[in-house]
């Protein structure tokens, strides 16, 4: 895409290509078999061969080590532990487990859920590694390792803000109670006014009133945690509020880990989609130009981490229903209300338990916009009849595809250098009703995110809901990946 004038934008969804499915086995005549033969040895990869190491690179090796706390990852979470003896193999094996955790994160492929479509490139750090010995170029293979990109850089420096706040032994948890609003005074407007100060260092720390600059607080408070900002705390304010700061520095960490499972590098022009906000961003030159708001899948219906290529954008598109909503929803409501279906739009495509549900382009719950990008999860970017959740702060309630805000914004985006589809030839093709597919000369790449806690280059952090557990089964994982490795070693 660098360099094509024709598409200015990259999504940030992922989708893998179709998965296919299985076929059974050919039917075979019965034959005499010869008996099996003997299995194979086992391959043995033969030991790497020492690179000569002088004094200052054990010393770089050994300080490459130290920097593995500030990066996130623990000595727990990899193989090997840094040694104690002057073992140029120990000290080298470890350098290698952590270069490795380093740049493509810690899970092993059997590690990622289902719907975790965004996974690292293989890396083996060996051959750079040896590279670097040779020409005594460590210290810039060192660099070269993390994730080369701005959000993780910032929120590195919010880690070791947020662990020197745990250290000091975190924040004062507010107690329970009414909404604290303007004009309240107390213990626990005096709690808050300390709880803020810590995260906000503009706030005072002193009084028991909920002033205006304590009104203003928590307004920035609330922006930052992705809550409505009233500037009155109630219990979703609270709730986020109380979260204690080890916690938020696990969240920090998860968030970090996930940046290494991105490519080394991204489109210049692109459109991202944070799944956790709810948000789209389209990037041009690598730098966002505009966003819109967006809505993501609820819990139990989680919109999954991918990326992938939108190839057509379709307008007036008919809505074809996953069998597993048309059997927990629709099936059920025609049951309950005969010609529910009918009045709705939809109709049935054949017969029998292949039967399926189609609704009609004129009121189609995908609205006049579709983008369509190959992925296994069947999920895609869309328009919606439905407008008022897109004024709600909170905006996780779909199957799992994306709604968008400004769909037809973002379609007029994508197709602005086809001399076809001008502004006004979409609106017209829209208007009229009919179903077509404009197909992409270039196609656009699509990336789908999960960014719970990011920070600006100010140092303010956002810290979101971990909405689908997604902070928290990764963190289980890493520990269960490194107890699996570690094992394994000591089986040897």
């Amino acid at each position: 895409m660098p360099g094509e004038s024709r598409h200015r934008l990259f999504v940030a969804l992922l989708a893998p290509a179709m998965l296919a499915a299985a076929q059974p086995p050919e039917a075979v005549p019965t034959v005499q078999l010869a008996p099996p033969p003997a299995p194979a040895p086992p391959i043995v990869t033969p030991p790497h061969v020492m690179p000569h190491l002088t004094d200052g690179q054990r010393a770089q090796l050994r300080g490459f080590l130290d920097t593995a706390a500030a990066n996130g990852i623990a000595a727990s979470d990899t193989t090997s532990a840094a040694p104690t003896s002057q073992d140029d193999r120990a000290l080298v094996d470890a350098a290698m487990d952590y270069a490795k955790a380093l740049h493509s994160g810690r899970l092993g492929t059997e590690d990622f859920q289902n719907n975790w479509g965004l996974h690292p490139e293989a890396y083996d750090p060996w051959t750079g590694f040896v590279d670097a010995v040779q020409h005594d170029t460590l210290a810039d293979w060192f660099a070269a390792l993390p994730p080369p990109y701005a959000g993780y850089d910032t929120l590195k420096k919010a880690l070791a803000t947020y662990r020197g706040i745990d250290r000091a032994g975190g924040w004062p948890v507010i107690a329970e109670g009414p909404d604290l609003a303007p004009g309240a005074t107390g213990d626990r407007v005096a709690a808050l006014r300390q709880r803020l100060a810590i995260e906000d260092t503009t706030l005072s720390r002193g009084g028991a009133k909920y002033d205006d600059e304590v009104a203003a607080a928590v307004q920035r408070a609330q922006k930052r945690y992705g809550l409505e900002p009233n500037g009155v705390v109630g219990k979703a304010t609270l709730a986020a509020l109380n979260v204690p700061a080890h916690d938020r520095v696990r969240q920090i960490e998860a968030n970090m880990e996930r940046w290494r499972w991105l490519p080394a590098q991204l489109p210049e022009h692109r459109v991202q989609v944070n799944i956790a906000a709810a948000v789209l961003t389209v990037f041009d030159a690598d730098k966002p130009v505009t966003s819109m708001r967006a809505v993501t899948g609820r819990p139990g219906d989680e919109t999954p981490m991918l990326s992938s290529q939108i190839h057509s954008i379709v307008f007036n598109p008919p809505w074809n229903v996953p069998s597993s909503i048309a059997t927990k929803e629709l099936w059920p409501k025609e049951r309950a209300h005969k010609g529910y279906l009918s009045a709705h739009g939809f109709k049935v495509i054949g017969t029998g338990p292949t039967a399926r549900l189609q609704q009609s382009p004129k009121k189609s719950a995908l609205g006049k916009v579709k983008f369509d990008f190959n992925n296994p999860y069947g999920v895609y970017l869309h328009d919606t009849p439905t407008q008022g959740t897109f004024d709600r702060y909170s905006r996780l309630a779909s199957h799992g595809c994306v709604r968008l805000a400004h769909p037809v914004d973002l379609a007029k985006l994508a197709l602005q250098d086809d001399p076809d589809w001008t502004p006004d030839a979409i609106d017209a093709a829209i208007k009229k009703g009919d179903t077509v597919r404009a197909q992409l000369a270039q196609p656009i790449s699509v990336f789908l995110f999960y960014w719970t806690a990011y920070a600006s280059a100010d140092g303010r952090v956002s810290f979101l809901g971990d909405p689908y557990g997604w902070d928290g089964a990764l963190a289980d994982r890493i520990q269960a990946s490194a107890n699996r490795a570690k094992q394994m070693v000591a089986a040897r």
